[in-house]
């Protein structure tokens, strides 16, 4: 599925409309499912309450608590809560990143200009691809990829392997002990510069154990000949913590 809206007259004459895709998954946790029309009705989520029982958080920093059943009650100190239970940990982590995603669509612009016409999600992508991308499933191992200029892209950081093309707007990875799969799940001017941008979301789970994690990634591309760049991912991989804390 695909929706699309204009999000407002700009003065060049091409226009490249905010899009949402299926990778897009935040009716799924609702008790109404229908997929948005219009950015309106994305920004409407944000306040339906979840089909998931209420979460029970604790905010790390004021050690409060909160229970939680919809997107409104935790993204203002979302980055500092965490599941008081375990059992929640991966739904709430999943939950938590589309929350993020609802807002960022909600609030995207349309764009004026584009280079990413040839963007797609294939087996070349990881050359491309920030080493943001990699599976950094402690803080320290993010700090040896994140440090190291050598480092440019995902296929640098780790072994990666192409698995399958998952319709047109997903697809499928193998690492060592772990798989990813990679969803482009909106299109938009999301940092208000006129340039397009894509909103990747990747869900990544070890082979043996219940590791998991779900995270976002706003890239842009300037102009034709300039790579992929990342200007902003959730949850950030600046702190000494690991999710969910982080």
């Amino acid at each position: 599925m695909v929706a699309c809206t204009s999000g407002g007259i700009l003065a060049s004459a091409k226009v490249y409309p905010v899009k949402w895709f299926s990778g897009f998954t935040m009716t799924q946790w609702l008790v109404n499912k229908a997929f948005p029309q219009s950015q309106k009705d994305i920004k409407s989520l944000l306040d339906k309450s979840w089909e998931y029982r209420p979460v029970e958080l604790v905010n790390t920093q004021t050690k409060q608590m909160l229970g939680a059943s919809r997107c409104n009650q935790i993204l203002p100190a979302i980055t500092q809560l965490e599941p008081v239970r375990g059992i929640d940990t991966n739904p709430y982590a999943e939950q938590a990143v589309m929350c993020v995603a609802t807002r960022a669509i909600a609030s995207a612009h349309a764009a004026q200009y584009s280079a990413l016409s040839t963007f797609t999600l294939d087996a070349d992508f990881p050359l491309s691809a920030p080493k943001n991308l990699a599976l950094m499933i402690s803080y320290s191992e993010a700090k040896r990829v994140l440090q190291n200029k050598k480092i440019v892209n995902w296929a640098q950081a780790e072994t990666v392997k192409f698995v399958s093309k998952e319709g047109e707007y997903q697809a499928k990875y193998d690492m060592e002990g772990a798989f990813q799969t990679v969803s482009l799940i909106a299109r938009g001017d999301f940092n208000y510069d006129g340039i397009e941008d894509l909103l990747l979301f990747a869900r990544s789970r070890v082979v043996d154990g219940t590791y998991a994690s779900f995270r976002l990634f706003w890239l842009t591309k300037t102009d034709a000949d300039s790579p992929l760049t990342l200007f902003k991912e959730y949850p950030p991989q600046d702190r000494e913590c690991d999710w969910p804390a982080c």
